[in-house]
């Protein structure tokens, strides 16, 4: 099911086929070994999914690295025929893992477009972009409804099945032999109780799907009362302050993180673009104001002692070389030894890009959910 590689294929992108098929199919298989990964290791769908969006990877890249083993496990010679890395081919295998893996479960979906829907807009595609946006199109979709998805449970991790079908009888045959009233009368109670267990078990059932159903409501009315009040609050339930009394740039990370935990399940993209539009409201913040990459580097830089160690030890710093904005944000927050300049190109994006401080919150809010879903995962 390889459909990122047929469509890279179809636009005559992948070099080197030379009309045969053997070569194409051994691209196809070591993309099932890349899935495998995927499967073993739920983190790599961020590693994977950035560089695949990258379009100057390099080979130090450890998702390069996995593309490259799983190639040369399944084609021995294949870099005698390509000498230099095939970097669009890698990155079209790794993304049409990640795609493999989505078509699986949502979950995956959501993980892989909050990894990238705020740095997406300043990435820069070629020929390929076609095949890469309808992937990317449709994993916004299942990410949203994912999100309103919420699982029905009895008791953690027990979903309770909807009560589809109703329990049928076959007649008994048994009554037509039967003669003496008593014995009919027995059998006839008998078989009167039976049914009667069985249609009451059923509709206990019909029962705890329906209030599990009135339980996810309310959660939904709760999970809205409690973002507005949020909003309006501009309160911080977990340093008892307003975010007011903060610099606005680090009142946005302490903004996006609080709002982070206040949801249980995965937040919908309407939570994210409230916290963008909250962040709009601190004092001192101009929604027209764009900051530089360099800008955003220097600041947070300096302004890790500004920042209440409660928020930052929920922060995840960068798990592999390609970064979203958040990484970029938190790494400079965590004093990296990583220059600005290599800062910037780990985002792979144009250095002169300027964004605004509540399209920052959001993207940072976006990149951690993807990661906290990640860490829910593999604690479930």
């Amino acid at each position: 099911m390889s459909k990122v590689l047929d469509g890279i294929n179809s636009l005559s992108l992948i070099e080197k086929l030379d009309g045969e098929d053997r070569r194409f199919d051994s691209m196809v298989e070591a993309t099932t070994l890349l899935v495998k990964k995927l499967e073993e290791d739920e983190s790599l769908l961020i590693a994977f999914i950035l560089t695949s969006i990258n379009q100057t990877p390099n080979d130090a890249d450890i998702a390069i690295q996995i593309a490259d083993e799983c190639f040369r496990e399944v084609w021995k010679s294949a870099r005698s025929i390509y000498e230099d890395t095939p970097f669009l081919i890698y990155r079209s295998m790794l993304l049409d893992a990640c795609q493999q893996v989505a078509l699986k479960g949502k979950r995956s979906a959501y993980i892989l477009w909050n990894t990238i829907a705020d740095i997406l807009p300043f990435k820069r595609f070629g020929a390929e972009r076609k095949v890469f946006e309808n992937v990317f199109t449709q994993w916004a979709k299942e990410s949203e409804e994912f999100t309103s998805l919420k699982l029905l449970e009895n008791g953690k991790g027990n979903r309770i099945p909807f009560p589809r079908k109703l329990p049928t009888f076959e007649l008994s045959t048994e009554l037509e032999d039967i003669h003496d009233f008593q014995i009919m009368y027995t059998k006839l109670s008998e078989d009167f109780t039976s049914r009667e267990t069985l249609y009451q078990n059923q509709y206990h059932r019909f029962e705890e799907y329906k209030e599990a159903i009135n339980k996810n409501i309310r959660s939904n009315e709760n999970l809205k009362l409690d973002t507005l009040w949020w909003s309006k609050a501009l309160y911080s339930h977990s340093l008892n302050t307003s975010y007011r009394e903060f610099e606005g740039m680090v009142a946005l990370i302490i903004m996006a993180s609080d709002l982070l935990s206040l949801i249980e399940n995965a937040p919908p993209a309407s939570v994210s673009y409230l916290l963008s539009e909250t962040v709009a409201n601190l004092t001192g913040i101009d929604i027209e104001d764009k900051l530089t990459l360099k800008e955003i580097w220097t600041y947070y830089s300096s302004s890790a002692d500004k920042l209440p160690t409660e928020i930052s030890s929920r922060l995840t710093e960068a798990l592999y070389d390609s970064w979203t904005f958040s990484d970029f944000v938190v790494m400079a927050l965590k004093g990296s030894s990583i220059s600005e300049a290599e800062a910037i190109t780990k985002l792979a994006i144009d250095q002169d890009t300027r964004i605004s401080l509540p399209n920052l919150a959001q993207a940072i809010f976006r990149a951690e959910s993807a990661i906290w879903a990640v860490r829910r995962g593999n604690n479930e």
